[in-house]
């Protein structure tokens, strides 16, 4: 039988086994629970892109820095995935630099989105037939069906919204789980919103380039 200092020895060495292990085991252990990376941390292989109405290639505008994917936020398009779908949960991290000498959150007008479902392109401006998850500061997890005649049912709780959005500046945690036309939204661990009947019930995945320069990182996906 172990005496009680000989199980306080083992549960210290497994605790620090586990907080020694090398990143690869943890990115393993992500897999085995079903989460695939959408974004590498390394290059943009695996996007396809549509800037300007004409959709043209990426010239600078989305780039890659120490494990983040970094958009200039010019000219407007977007980046998206070549594979369409519908039953999964998204998950990803996104924050907007910081103005130099902003003073008040209140003041910043940054903008950007996840685009859900993407069908036609052009279908409003720049932007294709799909589903906006608002990533605008002041109205982050917004539902903005696009265009604006896309049928659905939506819900914005802009209380929590506002309670749960992070400082300019700071990553904000998004989770999106969608089931073909129907969507719950989560900001930092909190429901914002909601998507209900909609009539787009597949389609890529995108990330907006809307004026302001923007970063995401651990962009991952567990399709159901």
């Amino acid at each position: 039988m172990r005496t009680p200092l000989q199980l306080a020895t083992v549960f210290v060495l497994t605790l620090f086994a586990a907080l020694a292990a090398p990143p690869c085991l943890v990115a393993q252990e992500g897999a085995q629970e079903g989460w695939t990376p959408l974004f590498n941390g390394k290059d943009l292989d695996g996007w396809k892109f549509h800037l300007g109405r004409e959709g043209a290639e990426n010239d600078g505008t989305f780039t890659v820095k120490d494990g983040v994917l970094i958009c200039s936020g010019r000219p407007a398009g977007y980046i998206y995935t070549p594979k369409s779908y519908s039953n999964y949960t998204l998950q990803f991290e996104f924050a907007f630099k910081r103005p130099e000498g902003l003073k008040s959150d209140a003041e910043f007008g940054g903008n950007s989105g996840c685009l859900i479902h993407i069908g036609d392109e052009n279908a409003l401006g720049v932007w294709p037939r799909s589903i906006e998850v608002q990533g605008m500061n002041r109205q982050l997890g917004l539902i903005l069906p696009i265009p604006r005649n896309v049928k659905c049912t939506r819900t914005f709780d802009g209380q929590a919204s506002a309670e749960m959005r992070k400082p300019v500046g700071e990553f904000n945690l998004v989770e999106i789980r969608v089931n073909g036309g129907d969507m719950d939204i989560k900001l930092n661990g909190t429901l914002v919103s909601t998507v209900g009947d909609c009539e787009l019930t597949q389609g890529p995945i995108g990330f907006q380039s809307e004026g302001a320069e923007t970063h995401w990182k651990n962009i991952r996906i567990r399709e159901d």
